[in-house]
């Protein structure tokens, strides 16, 4: 039997206490056509009264196993792309899903011939908007199994006749720099920029692969590697913590599992404190950053927050323990309404074209949609 809706809480009243002086009282959040990836403007009138539908659109049929994140193609309209976890011997792999809740849509399961270390224990993906390119986090302390500390973010061509294809000894990936063990979340900022949640550091870390070395290569010498340690993090060794950046201010939204928050913040802010020792490659940069500009946005009634996503100013969270998602007013941090799924292993979550939430269900091998009523 296919999951229905379980359960709705709307949180109305915000005030702080009361008091005689209007000035002095928060006004309560616009909950009415507030969170139009939970309800159709329609509704307005009775908010809250019949939630969501949550329709199953890929499951082990698709080959989707233990997933862990999910992200649209941005250039390929409907293109879906699912990141499952994988095993400790053959690395993580993908299955790529074409017209993505139509009629017939077909998907297409890869996994590179050296995902092993490059693809180890993925966490999390993120696409470039501009190249298309994608970049995955790995989730252990070493890509070699060495006990070691070889392990970092790995960038990836989505033109599939190179993604997964042979292409030499190193498989098909075109990047792959190696400083962030247990690298739980990554977003992407712009062309082969992305920012890293790094799980073994406890500090968030901007990468720039710069210019990508090819299919199958090895150059790393032109990285840049940028640790923001004021911004303390702490993993969930089992949750993924993704991450989600607003372009049109340059506001990174950060899932800190471990401290059960969300914070934010400016990707613009910051500057160089000092050079750091390099780590397992050189690096034309590796720096240490301060005064970066950064604050908690949300951190109540959060259990293990996991997934995020960001559209029309709201802001969604999943809640891998609850299954839960929370919707949030960008602006001032309000949490306007938030929708019990009935499963408690959401992970990564995403929105279409369309305007509706998807997320993956990593108990159940499945993705879902998350269709308004």
């Amino acid at each position: 039997m296919k999951h229905t809706l379980l359960g709705l809480a709307v949180l109305a009243c915000l005030c702080t206490g009361c008091k005689d002086d209007e000035e002095d009282i928060i006004p309560e959040p616009e909950l009415v056509d507030t969170v139009p990836a939970f309800y159709l403007p329609e509704a307005a009138e009775e908010y809250g009264s019949g939630g969501p539908d949550f329709v199953l659109v890929a499951d082990a049929s698709d080959q989707i196993d233990e997933p862990w994140d999910l992200a649209f193609h941005p250039g390929r309209k409907r293109e879906l792309w699912v990141l499952n976890k994988g095993t400790d011997r053959l690395g993580g792999s993908t299955v790529t899903i074409s017209q993505a809740g139509l009629p017939g849509h077909s998907a297409d399961w890869r996994r590179d011939g050296n995902a092993w270390h490059f693809m180890a224990m993925p966490t999390a993906l993120a696409f470039s908007q501009e190249n298309g390119n994608w970049a995955t986090t790995a989730g252990l302390m070493d890509a070699n199994r060495q006990n070691s500390n070889f392990t970092g973010p790995s960038l990836w061509s989505s033109n599939m006749d190179i993604y997964a294809r042979p292409s030499g000894g190193n498989g098909s990936h075109i990047d792959m720099l190696h400083a962030s063990p247990w690298s739980m979340g990554i977003e992407s900022e712009r062309d082969n920029i992305f920012w890293v949640f790094d799980g073994h550091n406890k500090h968030i870390v901007r990468y720039d692969f710069v210019d990508d070395h090819g299919p199958g290569n090895d150059y790393h010498g032109d990285g840049l590697v940028h640790r923001f340690t004021e911004v303390k993090v702490l993993r969930d060794d089992n949750v993924p913590s993704h991450m989600e950046m607003d372009k049109e201010t340059g506001w990174l939204y950060i899932v800190d599992t471990g401290n059960k928050r969300i914070l934010k913040l400016n990707t613009a802010s910051g500057t160089k404190k000092s050079d750091l020792p390099l780590i397992n490659e050189p690096l034309t940069e590796h720096w240490e950053m301060e005064g970066a500009d950064w604050k908690i946005f949300a951190s109540e009634n959060l259990q293990k927050p996991s997934g995020i996503a960001l559209a029309e100013g709201v802001l969604y969270v999943s809640d891998y323990e609850t299954g839960e998602i929370i919707a949030y007013n960008l602006e001032n941090g309000w949490e306007l309404a938030r929708i019990n799924t009935g499963f408690d292993g959401i992970m990564g979550i995403d929105i279409d074209v369309d305007g509706k939430l998807w997320f993956v269900s990593s108990k159940t091998n499945e993705v879902y949609r998350v269709e308004p009523q």
